[in-house]
């Protein structure tokens, strides 16, 4: 007889433990959730929900950890962790579904979370995100670009875009206007003059969707009228408000919503934050029902939670580890790749080598597109995780 522990990382490796023992088909995944256990954070519920989760959730079999008020019964608000098995939190969902005090509301993003299927949609298609990360491959049309790889000709940006395709992105990012820190705003006529060039050539050339990096109403007008299939936004609509939500409804864009502190020009000015993942994820969840009020359908909205836009070292690899927090939002978007705070750990004068094991922690930590610049590399790496993860 021989007795050891079981490694696993995540729900795919206990489905195949459960299947390695020769039980029944029919229970495979059944077993498997009750396997599972996910330690879910629920922060600012009101006390009385608190008591009465906590008990809801030992009658299922799981545990919470609630403040020593909700012990107390005094009235307010605190932090609850619930610690469930995903079969556990199926019971409690049922349970949550009729009570007061939010719990009706904890129920649905509970449901959320356990939620499987995710797809990215633009226009009349969609991209299947259920399966391992897809690459976005990034075109810069700024020479003030932060990476050092922007481009002033357009015949040049089209061979980048059709080698990406051909390496396998899934999709081009193309900007014209830097948001390095310190960087200066780059008005909406220059950002077309720069973007558009490209732009028609890659469209033409290219069958994968395109995002345009952008914030402005009047460029991404210009971009999604030429064939521009996303709308990838730094400040999450905050700039553009209604004209440029509006103009994404309408038109039945993609929309990639990140989170900054700041402006580009002063972001990395001392950043902040009495919990960066908490507030993050309450800035990307606000900014995602603003967009979802002007009529942007959920499917087609995606998060990015901004690595490296007003966040410390500490900040960026906190977000980093978590970034699977933000799935429950909706799809999640990695872009990590060349930002200065992987040099402060690698040194000046790292090369690809860092930024490559940089987007492949990020993928494995979660994030369902990677934004890359080194998309060839990306990619080859990402098959030997998928070939890791499979077997």
């Amino acid at each position: 007889m021989i007795i050891r522990e079981a490694i696993v990382n995540n729900f795919g490796d206990i489905l195949k433990l459960v299947k390695s023992v020769g039980c029944s088909f029919s229970v495979h995944r059944s077993l498997a959730e009750k396997g599972s256990i996910k330690p879910i954070i629920i922060e600012k519920i009101d006390n009385r929900a608190a008591n009465i989760l906590k008990q809801e959730a030992i009658s299922v079999g799981a545990d919470s950890v609630v403040s020593e008020d909700v012990g107390k019964f005094k009235y307010g608000i605190s932090n609850t962790i619930l610690f469930a098995t995903i079969s556990q939190i199926r019971k409690l969902i049922s349970k949550l579904e009729l009570q007061l005090f939010g719990l009706k509301e904890i129920s649905l993003e509970l449901d959320r979370i356990l939620s499987e299927k995710k797809v990215f949609k633009y226009g009349e298609r969609c991209l299947n995100l259920s399966g391992p990360p897809v690459v976005m491959g990034i075109i810069n049309m700024d020479p003030d670009s932060f990476s050092g790889d922007g481009f002033i000709d357009s015949d040049k940006a089209l061979r980048r875009a059709i080698e990406f395709e051909k390496f396998g992105a899934k999709i081009i990012d193309i900007g014209a206007e830097s948001s390095r820190p310190g960087s200066e705003f780059v008005d909406a006529e220059t950002e077309i003059k720069r973007l558009l060039p490209a732009l028609k050539k890659i469209r033409k050339d290219v069958r994968i969707p395109i995002s345009v990096d952008t914030y402005k109403y009047e460029t991404a007008k210009v971009a999604l009228n030429e064939g521009a299939d996303i709308v990838n936004d730094i400040f999450a609509l905050r700039k553009g408000g209604e004209k440029l939500t509006k103009l994404v409804a309408d038109t039945k864009a993609g929309l990639i919503l990140m989170h900054m502190k700041g402006i580009p020009k002063n972001m990395q000015a001392f950043p902040y934050y009495e919990n960066c993942t908490s507030e993050v994820y309450e800035f990307l969840v606000e900014r995602k029902k603003y967009a979802i009020s002007f009529g942007v359908t959920e499917e087609r909205i995606a998060v990015d939670p901004g690595p490296g836009f007003g966040k410390s070292l500490e900040h960026n690899i906190e977000l980093i580890k978590n970034i699977s927090v933000f799935s429950s939002i909706g799809v999640v978007v990695g872009a990590v790749s060349r930002k200065k705070f992987i040099k402060s750990i690698a040194g000046d004068d790292a090369d690809k080598t860092a930024f490559i094991v940089t987007n492949f922690l990020t993928a494995l930590s979660g994030a369902d597109i990677l934004r890359v610049h080194d998309v060839k590399e990306t990619i080859n790496v990402l098959k030997i995780v998928e070939i890791f993860q499979r077997l």
